[in-house]
């Protein structure tokens, strides 16, 4: 007599539910306590006048404190309970402190301010220990040796920062970031489900639990806000899971195409919105690291959206992007391919119907503001 197979969730070794609960009600819980923290310590983000804050009195700022802990420990439930179906390659403990050290660095951010030049070179540092700790680009031949070491290592820093920065531009309005989190959440979730993979699963579980705990205090009113420790976290922790998710094969022929697609493709809008927005500011000469209302959610409210619905459009967006990621994984490769192909054809036209829409010019952006207040120096007023 032989018993059946596990299932993929049973190797998880925790309820399913449980795992999902938990990240949720540390938010739930933890969010309105971080609330009160930030206004008692005055850790608040302050209406700038000419600046691209839309916001007309002080927010708390302290929202991804919750959030950290939740996917913190969330996290290492997960990766401990999973160890035995893990590849000796991931290490835990490099994974913790990666995501730990990313999160202090936001929180520096938040507090205190920090140049943008040493803020990528510590997320750079961060992502070195994601890299040595089992999660980077997978698609390098093993034969290149040395030299396939080093461009993955390159790429896998490429991906992290790309996405990081992604999402901290992302969170310009209530409940952006962390709904589109929540898609991507989601998305990643279902691939974990095709690779048959508990730790993908139980990783993006997490994820998903802890948005949509802290998403009620964030949109459509917003009583605290993420700060860059919230939403570099969130980035820094979507791109450990597309890396993550990146390392599983596809059923079939075509998992060298579904390594390389899936991931992308689920980040699509971040991706999309950061350079949409790159590109538009290098055309009117305005340096990137400004805050503006000049990304794909500014353009719909100009367009005449109301900012609810606007953040429900790029919510869709991010969905459109994570079904052709999950198509790319149970596709034939030349399907998959193709879909990539109309995806980018079609994102082209709706980039250049995107530009179109004029913009608000603003005199001061938010990390410029930042970067005065933490060198001393203030902005002059025209």
């Amino acid at each position: 007599m032989t018993s059946e197979p596990a299932s993929v969730f049973d190797l998880l070794g925790v309820h399913p539910l449980i795992i999902f609960l938990f990240p949720f009600f540390v938010t739930v819980v933890g969010t309105p306590v971080a609330r009160e923290l930030a206004v008692r310590f005055k850790i608040v983000d302050t209406p700038i006048e000419h600046s691209s804050k839309v916001h007309t009195k002080s927010t708390p700022y302290l929202g991804g404190l919750p959030f950290f802990i939740a996917i913190l420990v969330g996290t290492i439930i997960v990766l401990h309970q999973t160890s035995s179906v893990l590849p000796d390659s991931v290490h835990a403990g490099l994974i913790i402190g990666a995501i730990v050290f990313l999160f202090l660095v936001g929180l520096w951010d938040d507090i205190l301010g920090m140049i943008p030049g040493v803020k990528m070179f510590l997320l750079a540092v961060a992502g070195t220990m994601l890299f040595y700790g089992g999660c980077r680009v997978m698609f390098i031949p093993v034969e290149w040796g040395i030299a396939g070491e080093a461009l993955s290592w390159v790429l896998t820093l490429f991906w992290i920062l790309g996405i990081s920065n992604a999402a901290n531009l992302m969170d310009n309005m209530n409940g952006l970031a962390a709904g589109t989190g929540i898609v991507a959440g989601l998305s990643i979730f279902v691939i974990g489900v095709i690779g048959q993979d508990p730790a993908t699963i139980g990783l993006s579980m997490i994820l998903v639990g802890a948005l949509l705990g802290y998403i009620p205090y964030n949109y459509p009113k917003a009583t605290i806000f993420f700060g860059d420790a919230g939403s570099f976290t969130l980035g820094f922790y979507l791109s450990f899971l597309g890396l993550f998710a990146g390392r599983l094969p596809a059923p079939g022929e075509m998992s060298v195409v579904s390594h390389t697609l899936a991931p992308i493709l689920v980040m699509g809008v971040f991706v999309f919105d950061t350079f949409f927005v790159a590109f538009s500011r290098k055309k009117r000469k305005i340096d990137f690291w400004w805050g503006g209302q000049d990304h794909t959610s500014h353009r719909f409210v100009n367009y005449g959206f109301s900012k609810e619905l606007a953040v429900v459009l790029v919510w869709l967006l991010g969905a459109v992007f994570g079904g052709v990621a999950i198509l790319s994984k149970v596709c034939p490769s030349w399907l998959s391919t193709l879909l990539a192909v109309v995806l980018l054809g079609s994102g082209i036209w709706f980039w250049r119907q995107l530009d179109r829409i004029p913009v608000e010019r603003v005199k001061i952006g938010i990390v410029n503001s930042r970067r005065n207040r933490f060198t001393g120096k203030h902005q002059k007023k025209d």
